[in-house]
């Protein structure tokens, strides 16, 4: 029992780590040549997802990104091409705001026919200015975990029929921050988790979505890998990771601003300066899922949290996060929210139709960059 629970841990001493904090993404792809494969990135256009993409798709991977600002993800293809001209990126719009916007988005990745050996679901807001969603979620909830909860699902039979495959979960040290408590019921739980307003302190609500990845990720790990053959990640990226910090590559200067802490204004690109000597550079944050997403040493160490490219979990509250009743309801619950919201949607009327004038279709925007 022992044995298994420092495995659970990431403590199996019987393997050797190639790979530390200041390891760069393409730093773990080193040597590997991902022609042929095919992965598909959320929210690329800020931070580390950048990074994410710009290493994959040197490495020869076709790069599927998921972005609400295409005129930004058409502005990061065009200057990894001037690193390597023959690249292969595609984009496709996707509002993470907006539930329809998701699921449009993997309707239409679907609609290609191409494979998906990886699944990065990179995108987030912290502190957003909007509180809401399209939809009316509360915003952490509603962008970081139901509608990428929505695209996974929907990307789940490209996944297995690409097998092996794997699906990463950028969810964060702060998932360990819930305040959950042991006494609490699941039900209980869940409400916390998915909160209905957006009362409590923004870091809360943060940490409330990234432990719903968590769950997230090792629900499908129970239910996939051995079944299908996708393994799957949960992964810390590093703590305030420098977002304003410049890319390994010069081309990339002066690009690499994150928008995950907009909502702070001067203060937060204040901070993002002074903390800059202490955090992680861009490229660095994005090693721990481009590891995961590419690396073969990686392939059968599915279901676990990562960090600093290492299946370290002194950080995750476990006893939240390996409560597989928790995580059932988790997805049950958010199951439910789908549906609910699937029915209340009512259909865009054709040209001519009695009620076709009282029938607008649905407004994608969003203010959040997400």
């Amino acid at each position: 029992m022992d044995d298994e629970l420092a495995e659970a841990r990431g403590e199996n001493t019987g393997r050797k780590r190639e790979f530390h904090s200041r390891s760069s993404a393409l730093d773990t792809l080193k040597g590997l040549d991902l022609n042929g494969k095919t992965y598909a990135i959320t929210g690329t256009t800020s931070g580390i997802g950048i990074e994410t993409a710009r290493a994959l798709a040197l490495k020869g991977a076709h790069v599927v990104m998921f972005n609400r600002n295409i005129v930004e993800s058409e502005k990061l293809k065009k200057r990894i091409e001037e690193e390597k001209s023959d690249v292969k990126i595609d984009f496709i719009s996707c509002d993470l705001n907006s539930l329809q916007s998701a699921k449009a988005a993997a309707d239409e990745f679907l609609s290609k026919h191409w494979p998906l050996h990886g699944l990065i679901l990179n995108a987030g807001v912290f502190a957003p200015t909007a509180k809401f969603t399209f939809d009316n979620f509360e915003s952490h909830f509603g962008v970081n975990h139901l509608a990428q909860f929505l695209l996974v699902k929907e990307l789940l039979p490209a996944l297995r029929q690409s097998s092996p495959s794997r699906i990463v979960f950028v969810s964060s040290v702060s998932s360990s921050h819930t305040g959950l408590k042991a006494e609490m019921t699941r039900h209980e739980k869940v409400k916390k988790l998915c909160p209905e307003n957006a009362n409590e302190f923004y870091y809360k609500l943060y940490a409330y979505s990234k432990m719903c990845q968590v769950l997230t990720a090792f629900k499908i790990h129970r239910d996939e890998y051995v079944s299908h053959g996708i393994s799957t990640y949960a992964i810390h990226p590093g703590t305030m990771i420098g977002t304003g910090r410049s890319s390994s590559h010069p081309i990339l200067l002066n690009y690499l601003f994150s928008d995950i802490s907009r909502g702070f204004g001067f203060f937060g690109k204040f901070w993002n300066v002074i903390s800059k000597p202490f955090t992680k550079s861009l490229a660095q944050g994005a090693a721990t899922s481009v590891y995961c997403i590419a690396h073969p040493d990686v392939t059968e160490l599915s279901g676990k949290f990562w960090e600093s490219c290492w299946d370290d979990e002194k950080s995750l509250d476990a006893d939240v996060a390996r409560d597989i009743s928790l995580q059932d309801e988790l997805w049950e619950h958010s199951e439910c929210l789908i549906d609910e919201w699937f029915k209340s949607q009512k259909p865009i009327s054709t040209i001519g139709s009695d009620d076709s004038i009282n029938s607008p279709a649905a407004d994608t925007s969003s203010e959040e960059n997400a």
